[in-house]
């Protein structure tokens, strides 16, 4: 275990930095050194007059070590080039894989920005690199120094600034293990397995499959990493209970549910009834990519996860309620200054091109999306970010570059005979705003977000009262009772200013299954022509030690479902740190769902995993 140290301040930021020594540290006060000193030099010493004020060693590059600092914020070293957003420039060359979002590194982080310790974090692309969490926690680091915070919050950073320090080790080229996983899981009663036509029983899954009776997974992921080039593999053996049969009345509802008013050429979707399939084993990979890192940016290939939003339920556009995709990926790493007025706050890009399974109509499409987020202000805590993503080609589309051309600039809708067999076709393109804010005055504590959706407009806020919003409120410590958080999200898919039905979103005359992968929702599960509300308490006994309990209720409309729909879900969550290395995660959820278009009277269903993690450090 890494024990907690008191540094020696330090006023000369980056002076080993420029004299190109990232292996030394300057340890003398008021003035430069005599001679540097190696890193374990540093002792636990705090400098005459100032308090003793413990936190871990930072285990990145140790010329980072440098850049604590008492006088200097990380925010106006950034700004001034003291301290570079890539924190060194051998940073920018150093290949890293991402943390799946699953992680317990996530929460742990967003309530450290929560407290306003680490004011360029960037939410709405995700997942991050470890790089870019190693950042993150060393920017946490160096502000906590400077900022005061009430004690309840201030012991709460440092115990997950010191948990996650010991997480993120400094890299070092090779292969290594990272996780190694098992779990096992049952759902009693009938349950619901469809969020893009009625609803979905476990959200945010990454699109494994759900049934009636129990199912088990073993997984174990593995990275390599050498210079600039990196590699990830998450493979996961699974074993489920099967699909349920879909009977005649319920083939007909979803048939007419999928129905547009203008049908497509050459024939509208059409489901039939079908027999309840066995259970099944298989393996597949969850993930797998490979890259190349350079100038803060990072181009990988391979299946990925995309995250493109601030929000828990899931945003709008990708989440982890699908299967990750196939796609080329080129993304800042980090937040990158704003060119000429770097004070002004930074930026972060995302460019994808991938390809989508389970369609049917029309088979295997492709899909294009462009991302940029911006933080703006020194320590404002201000970000807002703007999406823009389509479908195009797939059977009976030409895979033209014309197409593509139009798919990337044309602003009209589907091109003649609803776009089959048309060179011109511009497929079906959509936008997307999100927004995050630290309250003022309650900056140390409380952020409010929001993600709005669109499928006819350039930009969803052109139009505010006709798109979809999931808006939310995260509260990092309940005051007076510091280890406790609290988060408030709403989600609607109906229209503020009327209902529309459910061919209004997430679905489009030529591309029917639009906003899926393998029949998972890409984004939120509240599904479509739906309004949901979720409120979530979480205890902190440790870093990783966390339990959390919470309550969704999710209501279908009447102008899509017939006779509407209600759903509502009771569940709890808790992550129990059993030793160093290993973890135990354990989730359980009673839900009662009314439907009566889809399975008369009301239904229950119990359901719950466990799983044990073993985790390398």
């Amino acid at each position: 275990m890494l024990a907690s140290f008191s540094f020696r301040v330090v006023e000369a930021v980056a002076f080993a930095t420029l004299l190109g020594m990232p292996g030394l540290v300057l340890v003398a006060e008021g003035e430069l050194p005599s001679r540097p000193v190696d890193l374990p030099a540093i002792v636990a010493e705090p400098v005459a007059g100032t308090a003793v004020n413990p936190l871990p060693a930072p285990s990145m590059n140790p010329a980072v070590t440098t850049a604590i600092v008492r006088a200097v914020s990380p925010w106006s070293a950034m700004v001034e080039g003291k301290l570079p957003l890539g924190m060194l420039p051998d940073d920018d060359r150093v290949g890293s894989p991402t943390v799946p979002m699953d992680s317990w590194i996530y929460p742990a982080l967003e309530r450290l920005s929560t407290y306003g310790l680490i004011p360029s974090q960037q939410t709405a692309i995700r997942p991050w690199t470890r790089q870019e969490c190693r950042r993150q926690v060393t920017e946490a680091m160096l502000l906590l120094r400077d900022m005061e915070l009430s004690d309840g919050p201030d012991g709460q950073a440092r115990s997950l600034l010191a948990a996650l320090d010991e997480e993120l080790l400094a890299p070092s080229d090779g292969f290594k293990v990272e996780t190694v996983y098992a779990r096992a899981g049952t759902i009693a009663g009938p349950a619901l397995a469809d969020s893009f036509h009625i609803g979905q029983t476990w959200w945010n899954d990454y699109g494994r499959q759900l049934g009636r009776g129990s199912d088990a997974i073993a997984g174990v992921s593995m990275r390599w990493t050498h210079g600039r080039f990196f590699f990830y593999d998450r493979q996961e053996g699974q074993y489920g209970p099967g699909a349920a049969a879909i009977n005649a009345s319920q083939a007909q509802l979803f048939t007419q549910l999928d129905m547009m008013s203008g049908n497509p050429v050459p024939s509208p979707a059409t489901f039939y009834a079908t027999a309840a399939q066995p259970a099944y084993a298989r393996q597949r990979p969850l993930e797998l990519y490979a890259g190349i890192a350079f100038g803060g940016n990072e181009l990988s290939f391979g299946k990925q996860e995309l995250y493109w939003g601030p929000g828990t339920m899931g945003p709008w556009s990708f989440s982890m309620n699908a299967e990750p995709n196939y796609n080329l990926r080129f993304e800042a790493e980090r937040p990158h200054p704003f060119p000429f007025v770097p004070s002004w706050g930074s930026y972060r890009f995302s460019l994808v091109f991938g390809k989508l399974s389970g369609h049917h109509f029309p088979a295997r499409p492709y899909y294009n999306a462009q991302k940029a987020d911006f933080t703006f202000g020194q320590g404002k805590y201000v970000e807002m970010s703007f999406t823009r993503w389509s479908l195009l080609w797939g059977v009976g589309h030409p895979m033209t570059l014309g197409s593509l051309y139009h798919n990337l600039v044309s602003s009209n809708s589907e091109g003649s005979q609803y776009g089959y067999f048309n060179r011109t076709d511009p497929g079906d393109r959509k936008s997307d705003f999100d927004m995050r804010v630290h309250v003022p005055g309650l900056s140390h504590l409380l952020t409010i977000y929001a993600d709005a959706f669109a499928d006819d407009e350039v930009n969803p806020i052109d139009a505010p009262r006709r798109v979809p919003w999931d808006v939310g409120m995260y509260l990092a410590s309940v005051p007076g009772l510091p280890k406790l958080d609290f988060r408030l999200e709403a989600a609607t898919s109906e229209e503020l200013s009327q209902d529309e039905g459910g061919q209004r979103f997430f679905i489009n005359s030529v591309y029917l299954d639009a906003n899926t992968n393998k029949s998972f929702l890409l984004g939120n599960a509240v599904g479509r022509d739906a309004r949901a509300i979720e409120g979530r308490v979480g205890y902190w006994f440790t870093a990783r030690t966390r339990v959390e309990a919470g309550y969704r209720q999710n209501k279908g409309g009447t102008q899509y479902l017939p006779g509407g729909a209600t759903i509502s879900d009771g569940f709890a969550r808790g992550t129990y740190a059993l030793t160093h290395d290993t973890s135990l995660q354990v989730f359980v959820q009673r839900e009662r769902f009314l439907i009566p278009s889809y399975e008369p009277g009301s239904q229950h269903n119990t359901s719950g995993w466990f799983q044990v993690t073993w985790t390398s450090h």
